[in-house]
C-alpha cells in the first residue's frame, strides 16, 4: 500500500457523533411562497447538517462556507484562539457531513486565511481525496490605505478560497470572464470590414484618433493635450475599440502553426500589406497579414453585469471585487464580517445553473442565501446565533419583498418574489431523569417522536393516511412508532394487514414478552434503549465560535 500523506492531531480518531434531530418549521417566521423549497435554519450548524443528511445527501450542487478562521489574535476584550486540534476536530465533523450532502458533480468553496489554510487543505485531502482538489483562489480583501500598523511587512491584504469537487470526473466549472483594461495590442482597424477579406485595408487607431482631433501626429496631439496626452489618447482608443470591436484587431505571431498555415505565413511576408485567408472547415478562417495573424477585439468583449466590456477568462487571483463599504449591504449592519454579494455571485455562477441547490452552513448575515435567491437557485442557510432572526431573516424578507436594492440586485434584474421556510432544531430526543435513567424527552409529542425515530432508523417519515402503522418507509420496509404497550393480540391484527414481501419494525415503550418471535416479518424494539449509544444526546452546542471572554481580576482581591 502506498504511503499516505495526512495531517494528524489530538482527537482525530475520536469521532464526534451529533444527534440526527428533526427540524420543526416555525410557520410564523416562514416568509413568502409557502410552497418554497428554500430553508432558513436556526441552530447549531453541525446538528443542523446532521438533520439534513438523510434527505439531502447527494443533492447539493454548491456549498460555500466562511467558517471562523481561528487566527490566534488576542485583544483587550476577547481572545480569538482555540487549539488547532480542537478547531480541526470541529471542522472535520462538519466537512465530512458536507461531503455527504454534495451531489456527485458538486463543488465546495471554503474561505480561509493564510494561517490555517494549509491545515484545512490537508484535512480536505483526507475527506475529499487529494485527487479532487481543484484550486486555491486568492482574493484581495483590503488595501494598504486602511492598514493601521507599520510593523508587519509584507502587509497581508488577501484571503483564500479552497475549492474541492466531490468527484472531479463529474464536476464542471462554468467559464467566467472578468472586466479588464483595454489592451493597446488591439491598435489596428479594418476600415472596410464589410468587403471581402482579401480587399481589406488596415489603419492604425492612433492615426484615426489624431485625425478626429484635427492633428497630424503624436507631437501635435501632445501639444494640444499637454502632460496627460497619453492618458487621453488611451481613453479615446479604448472607446473607439469597444465601439468598433468587430473590426479592431491585433497582429500576433502564431506559435507552432500547421505546415500549410506556416507556408501561407511565409508567402504573406513577400506580399506586403496584403491579406491572406486560410480557410478551415467548421472553424473561423485564419487571416494573415505581413507574416502575422489577426485576432479581433470582439473575442475579448463580453456582456458583464450591465454592459459590454473588454474581458479575460477568470483566473485564481481575484482583485476586482471591492470589500469596501459592505457594512449595510443587504440592509443589515454586519460591519467587517460580510462577504460581498459579488463574490458569492461569482462562486455560484462558476459552479451552478438556475434551479440548482446551494448551501451555506455559516450563513452569518445571510449573503449566500440572498445571492442564491436573486440568481434563481434553491438554497439552504444555517445560522446558529440570533443573527438568524436579526440579520438573515430581515435581509431575506427584503429580498423577497423586492426592497433590497443593493448588492447584485440591479445586475441580475431582481425585483422580488419567492419565499423560504424557517426551521428550528428540535430539542434532544433522549434525556436523563432524576434517577439517571434515559427517557424520551417530554417535549416530544407523538408526531415528533415518530419522525425522530424514523430519522434515527433511516426511514423516510411520511404517514400513510389509510394504514396507521405505515408511518415511515424504506423500500418495502415500514416503521411504526407508538407509546402504547404492544400486546400479542395487537400485533396479530397488524400482521394480518401486512402484504407479502413487506417488513415492519415497531418502536414501542413496552411490549409483551416473547412477542418478537411471533412473526418473521415483524420486529419490535423498545424505546429509548434501541436508540442509545448511537450518538451524543443532550448536547446542543458544537460551537465553532472561537470568541471567549477572558477572566477579569476582581478589585476586591
Amino acid at each position: 500500500m502506498a504511503n499516505k500523506l495526512e495531517l494528524v492531531w489530538i482527537g482525530k480518531e475520536t469521532p464526534i457523533q451529533p444527534e440526527p434531530r428533526i427540524l420543526l418549521e416555525d410557520k410564523a417566521k416562514s416568509y413568502g411562497d409557502i410552497d418554497s423549497e428554500n430553508m432558513l435554519i436556526h441552530g447549531d450548524n453541525l446538528l443542523a447538517l446532521k438533520a439534513l443528511e438523510q434527505e439531502y445527501a447527494g443533492r447539493v450542487k454548491c456549498i460555500y462556507i466562511d467558517p471562523p478562521y481561528n487566527i490566534n489574535a488576542a485583544n483587550l476584550h476577547y481572545e480569538d484562539d482555540i487549539p488547532v486540534s480542537d478547531w480541526l476536530n470541529l471542522m472535520k465533523a462538519r466537512v465530512e457531513t458536507l461531503h455527504r450532502l454534495l451531489s456527485k458533480d458538486g463543488i465546495i468553496f471554503i474561505s480561509i486565511n493564510y494561517e490555517n489554510m494549509f491545515h484545512l487543505k490537508l484535512l480536505l485531502d483526507d475527506i475529499f481525496g487529494s485527487n479532487n482538489f481543484c484550486n486555491i483562489v486568492t482574493v484581495k480583501t483590503a488595501t494598504t490605505a486602511s492598514y493601521r500598523s507599520i510593523n508587519d511587512c509584507p502587509v497581508n491584504i488577501s484571503e483564500h478560497i479552497i475549492i474541492y469537487a466531490k468527484n472531479k470526473n463529474y464536476a464542471q466549472f462554468i467559464p467566467q470572464y472578468v472586466e479588464v483594461d483595454y489592451s493597446e495590442d488591439y491598435s489596428n482597424y479594418i476600415e472596410n470590414f464589410d468587403k471581402p477579406q482579401v480587399q481589406w485595408k488596415m489603419r492604425k487607431i492612433d492615426d484615426i484618433i489624431y485625425k478626429q482631433e484635427g492633428v497630424s501626429d503624436w507631437k501635435e496631439y501632445k501639444a494640444r493635450f499637454g502632460d496627460f496626452w497619453k492618458e487621453i489618447r488611451y481613453k479615446a482608443k479604448s472607446i473607439f475599440a469597444l465601439h468598433n470591436k468587430e473590426s479592431v484587431c491585433s497582429l500576433n505571431t502564431l506559435q507552432k502553426p500547421a505546415r500549410a498555415v506556416a507556408e501561407m505565413i511565409e508567402k504573406s511576408k513577400l506580399g506586403k500589406n496584403t491579406f491572406f485567408v486560410f480557410e478551415r472547415p467548421l472553424k473561423d478562417s485564419i487571416i494573415i497579414y505581413n507574416g502575422r495573424t489577426l485576432a479581433f477585439y470582439s473575442s475579448k468583449v463580453r456582456y458583464i453585469d450591465d454592459s459590454y466590456k473588454p474581458s479575460d477568462i477568470l483566473t485564481n487571483i481575484w482583485t476586482d471585487i471591492s470589500f469596501l463599504s459592505l457594512g449595510l449591504e443587504g440592509g443589515v449592519d454586519f460591519a467587517n464580517s460580510k462577504k460581498p454579494e459579488k463574490l458569492i455571485e461569482r462562486i455560484i455562477k462558476l459552479s451552478t445553473n438556475p434551479g440548482d441547490l446551494v448551501l451555506d452552513s455559516f450563513l452569518g448575515s445571510g449573503t449566500t442565501a440572498a445571492v442564491a435567491h436573486k440568481m434563481g437557485r434553491r438554497w439552504i442557510g444555517i445560522e446558529m446565533g440570533d443573527h438568524a432572526y436579526t440579520h438573515c431573516k430581515v435581509r431575506l424578507d427584503k429580498v423577497i419583498d423586492g426592497t433590497d436594492a443593493g448588492g447584485i440586485t440591479k445586475t441580475v434584474g431582481w425585483q422580488g418574489g419567492g419565499g423560504y421556510r424557517f426551521y428550528e432544531l428540535a430539542p434532544t430526543l433522549i434525556k436523563t431523569d432524576k434517577l439517571g435513567i434515559a427517557i424520551i424527552n417530554p417535549e416530544y409529542n407523538a408526531e415528533m417522536l415518530a419522525a425522530a425515530v424514523a430519522k434515527h432508523e433511516g426511514f423516510t417519515y411520511a404517514p400513510n393516511e389509510a394504514v396507521f402503522w405505515k408511518q415511515a418507509s424504506f423500500e418495502n420496509s415500514y416503521l411504526f412508532t407508538t407509546t402504547r404497550h404492544i400486546t400479542a393480540e395487537y400485533l396479530s391484527q397488524i400482521s394480518s394487514e401486512l402484504l407479502e414481501g413487506e417488513f415492519l419494525v415497531i418502536a414501542a415503550k413496552s411490549f409483551d414478552d416473547g412477542i418478537n418471535k411471533m412473526y418473521k416479518n415483524i420486529r419490535v424494539k423498545k424505546i429509548p434503549p434501541m436508540l442509545l449509544g448511537r450518538c451524543e444526546y443532550g448536547k446542543d452546542n458544537y460551537n465553532l465560535n472561537i470568541i471567549s471572554v477572558p477572566e477579569i481580576e476582581s478589585d476586591d482581591e
